[in-house]
This record gives C-alpha cells, sequence and structure tokens, in this order.
C-alpha cells in the first residue's frame, strides 16, 4: 500500500481547472492561427500545448494524425479568415479528459458564419499537456 501512495506523490498533479483552461487556450490560439496576420509563430503556442504524441482525430473525416501532422495542418489554413471567435457553451470534466461543446463565428470577406449547432471536442491531458483532441462534428 505504501508503495502505490509513494507513487501519488511524486506523480505532477494537474487540477481540473489547469486542464479547463488548457483545452481554453487551444481553442483560442487554434482560432487565432485561422486569421489574417497570423504567422508560425502563433501555431508555435498551440504547439507548445502538446505533447509529444499528441493525436488529433476527426472521425467523420477518417483523421487521425499525429502532432506534426496536425502542426502542418495548421500550417495550410494560417491566415485565410478576417475574424473567428470560437464560444464554449457547455464543459463536461473528467479525470485528466474534458469534453467541450462550442460555437464558432468566423468573418471573411464581410460574411459572417455562426455555427447552427455547438461543435464537440473531447480532449485528453497528460502532465500538464494535450494527448488527444477528438472532434465529434
Amino acid at each position: 500500500m505504501y508503495k502505490l501512495l509513494a507513487l501519488f506523490i511524486f506523480l505532477p498533479f494537474v487540477s481540473f481547472a489547469e486542464n479547463i483552461e488548457l483545452a481554453e487556450k487551444f481553442i483560442q490560439l487554434t482560432d487565432a492561427t485561422k486569421v489574417k496576420g497570423a504567422s508560425q509563430k502563433d501555431i508555435d503556442k498551440v504547439a507548445a500545448l502538446l505533447g509529444d504524441d499528441m493525436r488529433y482525430q476527426h472521425p467523420n473525416f477518417n483523421a487521425d494524425l499525429t502532432k506534426v501532422q496536425f502542426i502542418e495542418g495548421l500550417s495550410r489554413y494560417l491566415g485565410v479568415v478576417d475574424a473567428m471567435d470560437s464560444v464554449i457553451t457547455t464543459k463536461v470534466v473528467g479525470s485528466d479528459a474534458i469534453t467541450v461543446a462550442f460555437i464558432s463565428t468566423t468573418v471573411n470577406n464581410g460574411k459572417t458564419d455562426i455555427d447552427e449547432r455547438p461543435l464537440m471536442r473531447l480532449f485528453e491531458f497528460k502532465q500538464g499537456k494535450i494527448t488527444l483532441v477528438r472532434e465529434y462534428w
């Protein structure tokens, strides 16, 4: 029993609040990469949130990307819109995971597009980094 207790004492503890903050920051920073004027520095800020073994999955598009592939994808969408803002409407927090529902508003060429329904995203965390992002929309 003492060995198990010792294991928990030495593992870094990340609070629910820190994981929520990390998910919120990911959404904010990935939105920023898509806005005109964004640069590689904006992508680097997103990359800093991700664990080395991070996966990005989007089952509806058969996507299962490594961290490197995900970052390359962000580069392809760098600065493509005039403005983008995503607002989290619901959070379900678990142990080292959070699911959020969010609505995104995009402005491009004078046209505003607002999601008709909330989009869903699952995050998993390990040692203060995002290890999984899974989209359900």
